[in-house]
Formats: structure tokens, C-alpha cells, sequence
């Protein structure tokens, strides 16, 4: 498991590459659940209405797909299924690394309004968190994403 870690790790680094990875289907197959029960948990954590666990299942094949028909045209989908396991992990690792920046991002934004409205900090959190859910109800009201007003 160590040395899966280390190997993205390298390749974020630009260290090391898809070569590097082991072909195994297998743990292609738990890679691609994992992304999808991250996904799954971070769209509940940001209250995303909708049918989220199709919208992932069709994003991952649109990308598996899309990457087995590049290294086709190449001649080179015997490399698929570590360019796949390589392309995912790194994807799940910057999720991952996101979502501190998504919290810091909350509480910043909460201490700006905690001191603009002369508010509880408490108060600018919830403020805080009803502006995120007022964006992403616009973003879906509008059959896109969110505003990026904030």
C-alpha cells in the first residue's frame, strides 16, 4: 500500500510515471470505486443536489473511455491500464489536497464577513456556508456550475 502512495507521490513530482505502476485490473477496478465513493462524499459534504453518483460513474467512463481510445489510436492500450490507475490516483490525491483549501477558504471567508457585518465569528460561518449553498442552487437553477463570485 506504502509503495502505491510513494509511487504517486513521484509522479506528482514528475519523478516517475505511469510505467512505474503495477497492471493489475484489479486494483484498477477498487481505484475507480474509491474515486466514486470520494466523490459521492465530498458532493454530501457540499450539500450537491442531484443524481451525483451517475454524474461520476459517467464522468469516469467519459475519461476511461477518452484515455483507451487515445493510447488506441497510438497503438499502445496494453499501457492502459497503469496510464488509468496513474491518471485516477493522481485525481484522488489532489481531491484530497483540495479540501483543506475548500475548509480555509469557509473560514476565510467567514472571518471577512464575521468583521464587515461587526458579527460573532459563529455567525459569519453560517452566513458563510448559506452563500455557498445560495451559489450552488443559482449554479443548478442555471444548469451550470456555481458562480465564482466568491
Amino acid at each position: 500500500m506504502y509503495q502505491l502512495l510513494y509511487l504517486l507521490r513521484d509522479v506528482i513530482q514528475l519523478r516517475r510515471g505511469p510505467q512505474d505502476a503495477p497492471h493489475s485490473p484489479g486494483l484498477l477496478v477498487a481505484l475507480c470505486a474509491a474515486s466514486l465513493v470520494l466523490q459521492l462524499a465530498i458532493a454530501r459534504l457540499l450539500k450537491v443536489e442531484g443524481e451525483t453518483l451517475g454524474a461520476g460513474i459517467l464522468a469516469l467512463a467519459f475519461n476511461l473511455g477518452l484515455l483507451y481510445l487515445l493510447l488506441s489510436v497510438r497503438k499502445l492500450s496494453n499501457r492502459f491500464v497503469q496510464a488509468a490507475f496513474t491518471l485516477l490516483g493522481v485525481a484522488i490525491v489532489f481531491q484530497l489536497l483540495s479540501l483543506p483549501i475548500v475548509i480555509w477558504k469557509l473560514i476565510v471567508d467567514a472571518h471577512v464577513l464575521r468583521h464587515s457585518l461587526d458579527l460573532p465569528f459563529l455567525s459569519g460561518l453560517v452566513i458563510a456556508v448559506c452563500w455557498i449553498i445560495a451559489e450552488l442552487i443559482l449554479g443548478a437553477a442555471l444548469g451550470g456550475g456555481a458562480p465564482a463570485a466568491t
